[in-house]
C-alpha cells in the first residue's frame, strides 16, 4: 500500500490531474488500486441493497414464514 498523498484539493466527480501534477494521481493513472475504505457510496448501496434482498428471501423461505409463525401478516422488511 502507497503513503503518497494528493497534493491538490478534491477533484470533481473522481477525476484526477494529468499526468505530472500530482504524484497520488500519477500512481492512479499508472494502475495503482484505490485505497481501501474509499468506495463509492454508490458501490456501499448497491452492496447493502443486496444485504438485505438476500436477507428478505431467507426469511421468506424459513419454515417460520411458510407455518405463518411471523404472523397473519408478514411485515418482515418493511422497515
Amino acid at each position: 500500500m502507497t503513503d503518497t498523498q494528493h497534493n491538490h484539493e478534491r477533484q470533481p466527480f473522481g477525476k484526477r490531474k494529468p499526468k505530472g501534477e500530482c504524484p497520488r494521481c500519477d500512481e492512479l493513472h499508472d494502475g495503482a488500486a484505490p485505497r481501501t475504505g474509499w468506495t463509492s457510496t454508490a458501490q456501499r448501496a448497491a452492496e447493502e441493497d443486496a444485504r438485505r434482498a438476500d436477507e428478505i428471501a431467507r426469511h421468506f423461505a424459513s419454515a417460520t414464514h411458510r407455518s405463518g409463525g411471523c404472523g397473519p401478516v408478514c411485515t418482515f422488511g418493511d422497515w
